[in-house]
């Protein structure tokens, strides 16, 4: 009887095996994002402090990271964020480097032509004017605004909301503001969080942002439109779903209450061009100075040389005049 036991025992055992080896392959094959799938995320790390890489450890960090991380981890991933090596977000969402690429503030086309979509609002991202002096800009519909090259994306989406807009785009911010003061735009257009961090910079202290020129995009997350995508994106809603207003609004303000801003050396030569210039004439008129001090000093010296020798010389003259004539 106790062998008759054994031999089920056994023979159950080896009818459950391949069940659950069975079990594990389909667990292997089709993960489940709950179980902690890897996410990685493409950014532009030039928009600080929404993406900027922190000094000295080269991590990407920010308000969209610290948002992004919180929304994929709730949706069940463990998300890696990755600098794009693309010219445009619109570019890297042709790329297979990454999962997702963000920000974007509507589904817009990648720049091969593909139709992307995109998923919930993180949060609104307020987009601020900025001009040359006090200008005030009371109707935005119809300006000639700058614009950063990279943010293409987004400029369709100002474009969707304001047809009459020229924008006009520029590698660098230098190049936006130069285009700016020489009159070839008439306000340049970025995010708010950035304007505060760039702005802290002394040489743009002329730039003024326009606070009633004021408009709020869409933070999503944006992606090819595949059918792998689509459930990615549907997964990842769920946890953009858990972002309350007072979290979003305390990372926002983690951030912008830094002064993140770095100086270089020519700001601190622009800052500090006045004390510079003194300096530099004091240590000029000191060394003027000790050099025409050195200068009196010896000709003072040769001239008290010469009289010296002219005194010892004259009794020796004499002492021989007088010899020879005896």
């Amino acid at each position: 009887m106790k062998k008759i036991n054994l031999y089920r025992r056994i023979v159950a055992v080896l009818l459950a095996l391949p069940i659950v080896l069975l079990c594990d392959v389909m667990a292997f094959a089709y993960p489940s994002p709950e179980n902690g799938n890897e996410l990685i995320v493409g950014v532009s790390t030039d928009r600080c402090p929404i993406f900027y890489c922190e000094q000295g450890s080269d991590e990407i960090i920010g308000i969209g990271i610290d948002m992004m991380r919180f929304c994929a981890e709730n949706a069940g991933y463990t998300v890696t964020f990755r600098q794009i090596k693309e010219k445009t977000l619109k570019d890297a969402l042709d790329s297979a480097e990454y999962d997702v690429v963000m920000p974007f503030g509507s589904a817009v086309p990648t720049s091969s032509g593909k139709p992307t979509i995109v998923s919930d609002n993180l949060m609104q991202m307020p987009f601020t004017l900025v001009t040359k002096g006090r200008k005030s800009i009371t109707d935005v519909s119809s300006l000639c605004i700058g614009m950063l090259y990279s943010n293409i994306g987004v400029s369709e989406t100002v474009k969707q909301m304001y047809p009459g807009i020229t924008i006009s785009f520029y590698d660098t911010i230098d190049d936006c503001v130069k285009a700016l003061r020489a009159g070839g735009v008439d306000a340049l257009l970025y995010n708010s969080f950035y304007w505060s961090y760039i702005l802290q910079k002394p040489s743009y202290s002329d730039l003024n942002v326009n606070p009633s020129a004021m408009f709020s995009v869409d933070f999503r997350v944006g992606a090819s439109d595949m059918p792998d995508n689509r459930a990615l994106i549907n997964q990842l809603n769920k946890g953009i779903a858990k972002m309350t207003d007072t979290r979003c609004d305390a990372i926002v303000l983690d951030y912008t209450s830094r002064r993140l801003y770095q100086c270089d050396l020519f700001d601190y030569l622009y800052k500090y061009w006045v004390s510079i210039l003194l300096v530099i004439l004091l240590i000029a008129s000191t060394l003027t100075i000790a050099i025409q001090r050195r200068n009196a000093l010896r000709k003072e010296h040769e001239k008290n040389c010469a009289g010296l020798s002219t005194k010892i010389i004259s009794p020796v003259r004499s002492a021989c005049t007088g010899s020879v004539n005896k």
